[in-house]
């Protein structure tokens, strides 16, 4: 099929994308959808070379995007609505990323996935006791919404007590890019965006005024503000968006991970014979069905790509999902493959400067999961019922997905 013939903002495209990036990489590598302004990039390496470039290529399109364009791909934000938060990390350029990012990862401290494994196990055990017992359970609602917010909350030392409430805002916050929008809805969504904004403001002021000071992620946001080097606007723009990354990623990777395995049984029967296979699998699950589509970058000059000028100013989606299963660097691409070389090279996670900072902990998640359901089941296989993916040409979540588990005896 030609590119063309594609409408990218269809319900059919996005539950099933892949035919479209397997046009866009053969056709229009550089390509600017009806309806859209942004371009799309599609090719594997493409898409690294971007990623690497800042001097190129600014991650800071945030006021942009708010700035209410005319494309699909634009929020529209009445002016009088406070709610733009200050542009934190995925959204900044050197040599501001490189402090916030080093605030970031002090707050999370070294060897923090060993220090938090335990919490994810018992997190995990919780839930597969509820779904072992159920044996047949929507796992999205059951299992893999649940877990990230609630260790995403663990890890800012916030109260559990909202999390699905909190859920429910971070996802939101981030179908505002879904690229389906009405203006309605949009404004309902940013009104939404701005209780989530102020809670995280709110959150971040009790938390500094506890006593002893809280740990982990939290405390290190508390020291830089009050050091000076990160605003109280700006810790609050950090705990919002920690939430929205934290809760949605790792949802979606175990959602795409039981899926995957209830619809390829010879994966399923390999990984039970070989489970110290599961790490592999988990990195193929989140090349096959990156969480997130793609993310944005905006020309800061006029750049050339396969004889495409693209001008100063120009919004730019890499595409993560077609990067992935780029038959130029994948052999059989669109496969799964527990012994492929190199399998941690994808882009599941992004690239370059703003590579996932949760990463390994979206890894230990996942990993966690699929072994203690494996270990604890002889078989998992799909219910009655469809499993649409979340409408959005932005991330890549399952509604829901119906599932029967068979419990061990």
């Amino acid at each position: 099929m030609r590119v063309s013939d594609f409408d990218p903002f269809s319900a059919a495209t996005i539950e099933s994308p892949y035919a479209f990036y397997d046009a866009l990489r053969e056709q229009a590598p550089v390509f600017k959808p009806k309806g859209a302004d942004c371009y799309y990039l599609s090719r594997y390496e493409d898409i690294k070379q971007v990623a690497m470039d800042p001097d190129r290529f600014s991650s800071n399109i945030v006021a942009i995007l708010l700035a209410g364009g005319s494309g699909r791909l634009s929020m529209f934000v009445p002016p009088h609505l406070p709610f733009a938060p200050p542009d934190v990390l995925a959204l900044q350029d050197p040599p501001i990323h490189r402090v916030q990012r080093k605030i970031a990862t002090a707050g999370l401290g070294k060897g923090f996935v060993q220090v938090l494994e335990p919490q994810v196990r018992a997190l995990v055990d919780e839930h597969m006791d509820a779904v072992l017992a159920a044996r047949e359970v929507d796992w999205m609602d059951a299992f893999a919404f649940r877990i990230p917010i609630a260790l995403t909350l663990d890890i800012l030392s916030l109260p559990r007590d909202d999390a699905m409430t909190v859920k429910r805002w971070a996802d939101q916050a981030i179908s505002l890019l879904s690229g389906v929008n009405t203006k309605p809805k949009l404004l309902w969504k940013v009104l939404n965006g701005f209780r989530f904004y102020d809670w995280c403001k709110r959150q971040f002021n009790e938390a500094e005024a506890r006593d002893p000071k809280p740990d982990f992620m939290m405390g290190a946001l508390i020291d830089a503000v009050r050091e000076g080097t990160m605003s109280r606007a700006e810790a609050a723009a950090t705990v919002l968006q920690i939430i929205i990354a934290g809760s949605d990623s790792s949802a979606s990777l175990m959602g795409s991970m039981v899926r995957l395995l209830a619809q390829n049984p010879d994966i399923q029967e390999e990984l039970r014979a070989k489970p110290e296979l599961v790490p592999n699998f988990v990195e193929e699950v989140l090349r096959l069905e990156s969480p997130f589509q793609g993310h944005f970058r905006k020309t800061k000059m006029p750049v050339e790509l396969h004889g495409e000028t693209l001008p100063e100013n120009a919004r730019v989606m890499l595409l993560w999902a077609s990067g992935n299963r780029d038959p130029r660097k994948w052999p059989k691409a669109d496969e799964i493959d527990l012994q492929r070389a190199g399998p941690r090279q994808h882009l599941g996670f992004g690239y370059g400067i703003h590579l996932c900072l949760g990463a390994p902990i979206g890894r230990m998640e996942g990993r966690i999961a699929m072994e203690q359901l494996l270990e604890r089941t002889d078989w998992v296989e799909l219910a009655n019922g469809d499993f649409p993916h979340r409408q959005s040409v932005f991330v890549r979540t399952l509604e829901r997905l119906p599932v029967r588990v068979h419990p061990k005896a």
